[in-house]
């Protein structure tokens, strides 16, 4: 009897994570930039984490406390960095499992400060300032400035690492030289004040890259917090025209199965209305196409549209809940009932997976 796997299957080439976490550190490194791997995408994957400082990234972050508890539990050696302000009520777990937190509130200081001075331990923090992103960070500089005077002077369980600013990711707002810039200066407005030199200018995420490979980062900024280039840089070449020599983009691939393939009419018949998701769709009559549905929808990748069949000659139409409708009609193949078909996936949908429990994983090397 045939043995069927379990699908959906998100396939995780570790080998080429780890390339790439290689390619990118020594990219950045040339450059003056250290990099913190970002796995939040991973919900805290540990072969992902690994993979990620085998290849030379400076600190493993996630915005979540309980992925850096699981990996500080499996790999102490490894440097963790919570790079979501911490939550009050989580103050004791930041310090025992996350070397290095972002943070812009005063009160939470005090409380990281409080629990370290419990636990006999010096957390490290990077104060955050908002250049315009409009997400975490204090966006007046001599009050950033203020704080970190506050740290340095009072909160003697605390260290103060560096500072950072975050872009792209709620209010779209890309890295430039001039909000670099602001960055830049006020780091070296504490360092006046505190009389020393800051470790770290984190300036930004993989957005960032953009900037350095285009006209390069100005000189000071020393750090990025880089995910999804590293582990899914498909993504960043379709949507921002990075390409960095040797990252390998195959490093994804989700497998879904067919359960139906038939001829039907390319636009729904019957009284329009809004879709299950409360959406109104058009939808153009191109007559009489083959179209297949896979078992996987909303539920398991989010927006399906952010899926990219390995097949040419297959286009995603939609999907509900719990299925996907694809376009088969110019695909060479003969598919039927039972047949696997392939994607490779955006940020998006990559992060769903990993985060429900209906996508199996599975773990490749080669």
């Amino acid at each position: 009897m045939k043995k069927y796997n379990k699908y959906p299957i998100l396939e995780v080439n570790t080998s080429y994570i780890r390339n790439n976490a290689q390619v990118m550190t020594e990219y950045c490194r040339k450059q003056g930039v250290s990099v913190a791997g970002v796995i939040k995408f991973s919900d805290g994957d540990l072969n992902i984490a690994r993979a990620y400082s085998q290849g030379g990234c400076a600190q493993i972050a996630s915005s979540r406390v309980i992925h850096l508890k699981g990996i500080k539990k499996r790999f102490p050696e490894i440097v963790t960095m919570l790079i979501r302000t911490p939550m009050l009520s989580e103050a004791n777990d930041v310090v025992r499992f996350c070397d290095i937190s972002l943070n812009t509130e005063r009160e939470i200081l005090k409380a990281l400060n409080h629990e370290a001075g419990s636990l006999g331990k010096k957390h490290k923090v990077i104060l955050m300032l908002d250049v315009g992103d409009l997400r975490e960070g204090i966006i007046d500089a001599d009050e950033l400035c203020t704080l970190a005077v506050f740290i340095e002077c009072k909160l003697h369980n605390l260290y103060l690492m560096g500072i950072g600013s975050s872009f792209a990711c709620f209010g779209s707002i890309l890295p430039t030289k001039e909000n670099l810039g602001t960055l830049i200066s006020a780091a070296r407005l504490i360092e006046n004040k505190i009389n020393r030199k800051l470790e770290i200018i984190s300036g930004g995420s993989s957005v960032s890259l953009t900037l350095m490979q285009n006209e390069g980062l100005p000189e000071g900024i020393n750090h990025l917090r880089i995910g999804g280039a590293i582990a899914n840089p498909r993504n960043i070449r379709i949507n921002r025209g990075v390409v960095i020599d040797g990252i390998n983009e195959d490093t994804f691939v989700l497998k879904a199965e067919l359960i139906e393939v038939n001829v039907k009419p390319s636009r729904p018949f019957g009284q329009s209305s809004i879709n299950w998701a409360g959406n109104k769709v058009e939808f153009e009559d191109k007559g009489l196409r083959k179209r297949a549905i896979a078992a996987i929808g909303s539920q398991d990748i989010g927006d399906s549209m952010k899926l990219f069949p390995l097949d040419a000659g297959i286009k995603v139409i939609g999907c509900s809940s719990d299925h996907t409708i694809l376009d088969i009609e110019d695909s060479f193949r003969h598919w039927k009932a039972g047949d696997v078909v392939s994607f490779y996936l955006s940020y998006a949908p990559l992060l769903y997976s990993f985060c429900t429990k209906h996508v199996n994983i599975k773990y490749v090397k080669q």
